[in-house]
């Protein structure tokens, strides 16, 4: 006869604690070896139903909740929405669909770290890129959308009394009465929108040229697109009966998709749910010790609580960084999450809490795919801090092992230890691993039955498409005005150009290996005389005091701070010396920093007419190597210290004498930046002395007329006219720097 008596005792002693105290710290020892014990059947059922009962009381009281149906789907919309998902056709180059990087078959995520979009070639970890071009940030699955209110790593769908988005208001009140599944509908309505993730590289595609920041033009396009297709026009009116198809808009097709993914993946009946419903025995003992640790002393339901299991909030849970970045940080190859939409340092490094549903299927983890196995990801949080500075890189792909980024500093300046670290042991993590475990519905394993068999478009279903691009060519156009002002310049607002225009059609030609340029401006004034209200010289640029009779220039910055320069400062007295560009000789004391510059390159000078103050201008570049009229490539522009001990008081930077050839633009990597969301450019005109002094050959005399911007204006570049100041009072803008007069040389 089995003596069993010890461990009956220990167990029944642990559940007393636990029940009178509410500490299940003694409990989950004896828990994960509850099953090995020789216990007759009846006992050890009477047990487990006892600390079952426990647990699920801890739960509910926590907020936990089994997962409710979604609504019911009409099968017109279904079938729409289902057909649009799969179908390629809402991609630029007819090379990608929705459900590319959410392949059924492997549970609605990608299984990849970082993700290869539009251009790509297979499908998961198989799937291959010609340039290795990944997305910023990990694939997140599709169950249960219909009770997510906020998606986006970074949040930027959400509901909140009504609909936020990154459209604003060109998700207009119409669009929005139409999305009847809320965040998810609304969700649906960006991907299409994505360079790296559907519409495909600047010139490859009519959806490409629209400007990024333009979403109706570019919602029109795809519907323009799908009324093409006769089969997609009978399918939209039949699932939106009574409205024809020309009076809809591309919010009716987001929904569609919306209400395709809801009915198809939904995870409602995993054992949670069903030992949330009562069922004791839905659980192993496993399982229920890691309940018990999850929804008591490790803490993990203050982020994963309600149905889906996430507080649909942001959190900095101490991730590292890797990959292209979302065009944050120094050198724009950072990614800081929340902070990035709100602007709000303070959520700098801060994603959306991760719904857990199907975790065990979802593999890798974090918003860039930082863990590989699920105990580890879990591990992570029982240090953060440590976990960050010790990160095993090697559990990601090759390729982005290098674009690790030393950025922890920057991550725990914002991380708050008490708001995320679990209070677990190494020991405890398998339990906590098991109980996730519990979170997946059998159904979910196999999503086959989910893929049409074919599309209206008649575009392949298969990922076999390749991607062949003849030729990259196309025109956009730089709206100008006063909205691309900067530190330290002299904004130009004379009365003339209050009521003025100014545009700047360009059209690229890679075959051609052109760049045409051609401006009109009414309004622009004739030869004024301006004079800086302090002259902004400093030791490394020289400015005139004023300029009478001078004329126009545009600037064109191909490279908006995505390049790297070397600026040189004195160990001993922490002064910047100057760039790498323009020092011959340094001193013994001298050290190089790298900092982040922009690159532009100027046109001839040109004016209007004096009479009707109207001028039209073109000009030629070359689209590999864009070069100003003297052969240079331009000055290298940056915002950088005076003094390297006193960080935050900057200066503006120019490289003199003109950069050489070798280093020119290429338009290819203008269009790279842009689609990796990390620049744009910028036209800006400048107003210039004749003749130009030698200091000014290949600079602007930051004296600054009408600018534009593309693919979409940056808020930070846009003036802050002084208190009270209406167009037509010119002034000298020292922007967020706030720097004193500089001295003279």
């Amino acid at each position: 006869m089995v003596n069993f008596s010890s461990s009956v005792v220990t167990i029944v002693v642990s559940l007393g604690l636990v029940a009178a105290a509410g500490c299940d710290a003694d409990y989950e020892e004896d828990v994960g070896e509850a099953s090995e014990r020789n216990l007759p059947p009846q006992l050890e059922n009477a047990l487990k139903k006892a600390f079952a009962k426990y647990v699920r009381g801890k739960a509910v009281k926590v907020g936990m909740k089994p997962m409710p149906a979604p609504p019911e789907v009409e099968p017109e919309l279904f079938e729409l929405g289902q057909a649009l998902a799969f179908d390629k056709i809402l991609s630029g180059n007819d090379n990608i669909s929705c459900m590319t990087c959410h392949p059924p078959t492997l549970g609605t995520d990608d299984d990849r770290h970082l993700s290869f979009g539009e251009g790509g070639v297979g499908v998961g970890v198989d799937r291959t890129h010609p340039e290795n071009l990944f997305h910023p940030r990990n694939t997140p699955p599709l169950f249960n959308l219909h009770a997510m209110d906020t998606l986006f790593w970074d949040a930027r769908v959400s509901v909140h009394g009504k609909i936020e988005s990154p459209a604003d208001e060109e998700l207009t009140p119409e669009m929005l009465e139409v999305l009847e599944f809320g965040a998810p509908a609304a969700l649906a309505l960006f991907p299409p929108t994505s360079r790296r993730e559907m519409r495909g590289e600047l010139g490859t595609n009519e959806l490409s040229m629209i400007r990024d920041d333009k979403f109706q033009a570019q919602w029109a396009a795809l519907m323009n697109k799908l009324g093409g297709v006769e089969e997609y026009v009978e399918m939209f009116e039949d699932a939106y009966p009574g409205t024809d198809f020309e009076d809809m808009s591309f919010a009716h097709a987001a929904n569609a998709i919306a209400g395709f993914q809801i009915a198809a993946f939904p995870a409602d009946d995993t054992p949670w749910d069903r030992f949330l419903r009562g069922d004791d025995d839905a659980l192993s003992w496993e399982q229920l010790g890691g309940a018990s640790l999850f929804v008591g002393r490790a803490n993990c339901h203050t982020c994963h609580t309600g149905s889906s299991l996430t507080d649909l909030d942001v959190h900095n849970t101490a991730l590292p960084q890797f990959g292209i970045g979302k065009g944050d940080g120094v050198f724009k190859d950072d990614d800081i999450g929340r902070a990035g939409e709100t602007r709000r340092p303070e959520e700098n490094y801060h994603f959306r809490t991760a719904p857990l549903r199907n975790i065990a299927l979802t593999a890798p983890y974090g918003h860039a795919g930082q863990f590989a196995a699920l105990e580890d990801f879990v591990a992570h949080y029982i240090d953060p801090e440590a976990a960050l500075l010790n990160y095993d890189a090697s559990q990601i792909n090759p390729l982005l092992q290098p674009t690790l980024l030393s950025n922890h500093a920057e991550i725990l300046a914002t991380f708050d230890a008490d708001e995320v670290t679990a209070d677990i042991y190494e020991s405890e993590v398998p339990l906590l691993v098991a109980f996730l475990g519990a979170l997946t519905d059998e159904r979910s394993l196999d999503l086959a039955d989910t893929i049409p068999e074919s599309v209206p478009s008649g575009l392949p279903i298969a990922e076999t498409v390749v991607t062949e691009i003849e030729n990259f060519a196309g025109t956009f156009t730089f709206e100008m005005g006063f909205n691309t002002s900067g530190g330290f310049e002299y904004q130009i607002w004379e009365e003339s150009m209050c009521e003025g225009t100014g545009h700047i059609d360009v059209d690229f030609d890679r075959n051609a290996g052109t760049l045409d340029f051609h401006a009109y401006f009414d309004g622009l004034p004739y030869r004024p005389t301006v004079c800086y209200e302090y002259n902004p010289t400093t030791p490394w640029n020289l400015y005139p005091d004023c300029v009478e009779d001078g004329q126009w220039m545009i600037w064109f910055v191909g490279r908006s701070f995505t390049l790297r320069s070397l600026y040189y400062y004195d160990a001993v007295t922490g002064a910047l010396i100057g760039n790498e560009h323009d020092v011959d000789e340094l001193p013994p004391t001298a050290f190089p920093i790298e900092l982040p510059t922009l690159q532009m390159v100027g046109s001839p000078l040109f004016e209007s007419d004096p009479e009707t103050l109207v001028s039209e201008f073109h000009w030629y570049m070359d689209y590999h190597e864009i070069l100003d009229r003297r052969g240079a490539a331009g000055v290298h522009v940056g915002v950088v210290p005076k003094n390297i001990f006193s960080p935050e008081e900057l200066t503006l930077y120019y490289t003199n004498g003109g950069l050489p050839a070798e280093m020119a633009m290429d338009f290819d990597d203008i269009m790279d930046d842009i689609a990796d969301e990390r620049g744009g450019m910028i036209a800006g005109l400048s107003y210039e002395p004749v003749p130009r002094p030698d200091y000014l050959l290949s600079r602007d005399n930051v004296m600054i007329g009408w600018g534009g911007q593309w693919p979409e204006p940056n808020p930070e570049l846009i003036p802050a006219k002084p208190e009270g100041a209406e167009c037509g009072v010119n002034f000298q803008w020292q922007g967020n720097y706030d720097p004193p007069p500089p001295e003279e040389p």
